[in-house]
């Protein structure tokens, strides 16, 4: 059943992987919880996320979710809970609709040099609402509003990082499809990188990043690759399958070859 919505609650809770599924179902109130020590698996909307140490589980008001920390050892979440109404005031209150921007279910992972600066938060809103000294309420919601801003940082950040990372692999895609139609070129990485517009180093540590390969090595093995079809389709000589495939030293062919496959070519063509 839907719980009813609390203004502003917290509760941190140890658990050792012996506890049942939470059964949560939803309810009207926006939820954060963050996982300092352990991991546990959040099923939230129509997606399971497994949340460990340094990361927030964001569950918006109205949101099918269930937690489980079974069999996953000893753990520690801090919940942050609060009703829309607290949203609607702090939005008021900063002059931006920040709470819609922030609370997208999912996780967030929290960056390994901020977690601290958020534990010390996490800690100062939970002294605040346990002990109820002076004005607690409004620092509590002060505090709530700088929590999330700051999942909101991390999150954007998230993304920022993840589009980047797919933009990088989608041009080392193109740039390991241009290596394999230009194989038997004369490639030097110097005019490899100024065809896309790169430094040399760049493409040169992007590239291996996103494929695993260097250049150089990713290029050397579409020649051989391509000499250990001729050899074997072909009556071409060693010499003119060498020409053929970019290799302008057959001696240099021959030791590449006899390092990629653990043969001389004319051995391996009589494996054909």
């Amino acid at each position: 059943m839907p719980e009813t919505a609390p203004d502003f609650r917290m509760l941190k809770k140890t658990y050792t992987g012996e506890e049942r599924p939470e059964v949560e179902g939803f309810h009207f109130f926006h939820e954060l919880f963050y996982v300092s020590e352990g991991t546990c698996s959040v099923f939230i909307g129509q997606r399971t996320y497994r949340v460990s140490a340094g990361d927030f589980a964001v569950i918006p008001a109205g949101t099918l979710h269930k937690t489980d920390f079974r069999a996953l050892g000893h753990s520690v979440k801090v919940v942050v809970s609060f009703s829309r109404e607290t949203a609607a005031r702090i939005d008021a209150f900063l002059g931006e609709d920040l709470c819609a921007a922030c609370l997208r279910p999912g996780r967030v992972t929290v960056p390994a040099q901020r977690r601290e600066a958020v534990g010390m938060l996490l800690s100062r809103m939970l002294y605040e609402y346990e002990n109820r000294p002076l004005h607690a309420e409004s620092v509590c919601r002060a505090c709530l509003a700088e929590l999330l801003i700051s999942v909101l940082r991390y999150r954007r950040h998230e993304e920022e990082a993840t589009a980047t990372a797919d933009a990088q692999t989608a041009r080392m895609q193109e740039v390991a499809d241009y290596i394999a139609r230009h194989a038997e070129e004369d490639l030097p990485l110097e005019r490899l990188a100024a065809r896309f517009a790169l430094s040399p180093s760049h493409l040169s540590r992007t590239f291996r990043k996103a494929t695993g390969f260097g250049v150089r090595e990713y290029l050397i093995s579409l020649r051989i690759r391509r000499a250990c079809d001729l050899l074997l389709t072909t009556d071409l000589t060693v010499t003119e399958i060498a020409g053929r495939c970019g290799f302008s030293d057959p001696n240099y062919f021959g030791d590449a070859f006899r390092k990629a496959t653990g043969l001389s070519p004319r051995a391996y063509r009589k494996l054909g």
